[in-house]
């Protein structure tokens, strides 16, 4: 694997402007490419195949159709096509910029005399991105974004393998970040790991200012262009981890780190990548990050983090699967909900990354001696599977919640104590949603809710229950609870955690309402309570109730 030898983009700001005004002239924009093609072909591009689309948008010359064709589907186009697509850049500006080199025929001259190629070839991927998201002045509305965002073409167009120095698009992973970030106003935020720069550009629409830093020169020069590109005052510096901001804290940190854990003898082969191998030992890369970050957190401030993590051999990875999560964790006084969304065996995580670094190009031979070194990797450190999920972390304010380690889970909201202070929650995703901005800034803030049996709790209005019965028994045998907003839970109860959540219409306190329930079934106040107590708070936490 190589270093690109494609230049980065140039940062011609007069340049920009011109491409900029000439991409919305021609509304070239996610509604109008969805619009022009096919269910079919849109599938299809989603698989990496590009074909369907090329054939449904050949020797069309709609601007947008010419744009998509270009830059998306990698295609060559006539330089005269061009200059009417972009009549202000027209494709000597393409050149000049460094997006578009000679195609068909190298060095042939072009009809202007000024050695402009008669057809050009992308020489990187640009494309529309469109977002609604909520207004930082007005949770309740939405505000529409539209973004042109700038990154190195895929193996679907250049027909070869990433090189080392490759800047992934916007990806599922970079989605479902970009998904669950808390879009509050705030004053700082920095973009850790920034790649192509959407993440930073997201937070450029509710935080005043925006940091965003790369170990790659190659992505801090994308972001850069796409910064300039789409208007946005976003501050790019390169550097690995939190050195360039060394000394600076921030209001909210995101990052979709090179989080894959990589064996040397893969990475020493055809193996390594710079957007998702940062070039540490197994897991430690994300240990780093995360014990590191409430150093650049102002009080108050959130890290959002995507992460992998080693579940040893013999665990459960459905039940025991958090221990290296609470090492990372501990003795940083920080709240955190952590959700595994996915578990994977080494097999199955080697396939994956395989596939994800060219599988497809490899002889059969290469494919088996890199996942042979993936399997011997894992085997030799006892890793029995990889954890897949997030975290949300967040730095108390001073004095908030002060509740002394190791007291009663009944002193604050769910989850558990963690060693050297603050509450963490570990919390498995195995089906319903992915979580929304609201519902991580939620959960976080039920971690430090009031003692719950003071609490007066209402009910979420999209709650509903659902009864199981044998045939002829008066009484239900199951009742679970369903989530038709939020995170979309289905969650088996008991009957008095059915009558408490019921009960709840922020009228009476959970205790009242224990009281009540454990009279009604001549059961013992504290009886009830204990088995009520965690069920409630992972309700809360979940957004079935709120207070």
């Amino acid at each position: 694997m190589t270093h690109s030898s494609t230049p980065v983009p140039v940062l011609d700001i007069d340049l920009i402007d011109s491409l900029r005004a000439d991409l919305g002239a021609s509304e070239w924009t996610v509604d109008r490419i969805n619009t022009a093609l096919s269910a079919t072909a849109k599938d299809a591009m989603m698989r990496g195949m590009r074909v369907p689309a090329m054939l449904e948008l050949a020797g069309s010359h709609d601007p947008a159709a010419v744009l998509t064709r270009f830059f998306m589907l990698g295609a060559d186009e006539a330089s005269d096509v061009l200059d009417a697509a972009l009549p202000s850049l027209g494709a000597r500006g393409l050149v000049r910029l460094g997006l578009a080199g000679p195609g068909g025929t190298e060095g042939e001259a072009g009809a202007d005399g000024a050695g402009t190629p008669p057809r050009l070839a992308a020489l990187f991927d640009l494309r529309p991105h469109s977002a609604s998201l909520p207004d930082p002045d007005d949770p309740a509305s939405q505000r529409e974004h539209q973004w042109w965002v700038a990154s190195d073409l895929g193996e679907d167009v250049t027909g070869r393998p990433l090189d080392e120095d490759h800047v992934l698009g916007i990806g599922g992973a970079s989605l479902s970040l970009l998904g669950q970030t808390i879009r509050e106003r705030v004053d700082s935020a920095l973009d850790l790991g920034c790649g192509c720069g959407i993440q930073a550009l997201y937070l450029a629409t509710h935080c005043g200012r925006v940091v965003a830093t790369d170990l790659s020169a190659r992505a801090g020069a994308l972001t850069q262009f796409n910064a300039a590109l789409n208007g946005a005052p976003i501050d790019v510096r390169v550097g690995s981890l939190f050195e360039p901001v060394s000394g600076e804290s921030f209001d909210l940190i995101v990052s979709n780190p090179p989080f894959v854990i990589t064996p040397d003898t893969v990475r020493a082969g055809a193996g390594f990548h710079e957007y998702r191998d940062g070039g540490m030992q197994r897991d430690e890369l994300v240990g780093s990050l995360i014990r590191s970050a409430p150093d650049h957190l102002a009080p108050g401030g959130t890290l959002q983090i995507l992460a992998n993590w080693e579940i040893p051999a013999g665990a459960d990875p459905d039940r025991l699967w958090s221990s290296r999560v609470e090492d990372w964790l501990s003795g940083l006084g920080v709240d955190a909900w952590v959700v595994q969304r996915d578990a994977l065996d080494p097999a199955q995580y080697a396939e994956m990354w395989i596939q994800d670094s060219g599988g497809r190009r490899m002889s059969h031979e290469a494919f088996e001696r890199g996942y042979a070194a993936w399997l011997r990797d894992f085997t030799a450190a006892g890793v029995g599977a990889i954890g897949m999920g997030f975290l949300a972390v967040r730095r108390p304010e001073p004095g908030e919640g002060e509740c002394a380690p190791g007291g009663s889970d009944q002193d604050a909201g769910g989850g558990q104590w963690l060693p050297g202070g603050g509450r963490a929650a570990f919390d498995l995703a195995l089906e319903g949603r992915v979580p929304r901005g609201v519902d991580v800034a939620w959960a976080l803030r039920s971690l430090r809710a009031p003692r719950t049996w003071d609490l007066a709790l209402t009910r979420a209005p999209d709650v509903r229950e659902e009864r199981h019965y044998v045939p002829g028994s008066p009484d239900p045998c199951l009742l679970v609870l369903h989530q038709g907003a939020g995170l979309g839970r289905s969650v088996p109860v008991s009957s008095a955690v059915s009558a408490i959540v019921g009960a709840s219409d922020g009228g009476l306190t959970v205790g009242q309402i224990v009281t009540a329930v454990a009279a009604l079934t001549d059961r013992e106040a504290d009886e009830v309570w204990d088995e009520a107590r965690e069920p409630l708070a992972e309700l809360i936490r979940w957004g079935f109730l709120t207070f």
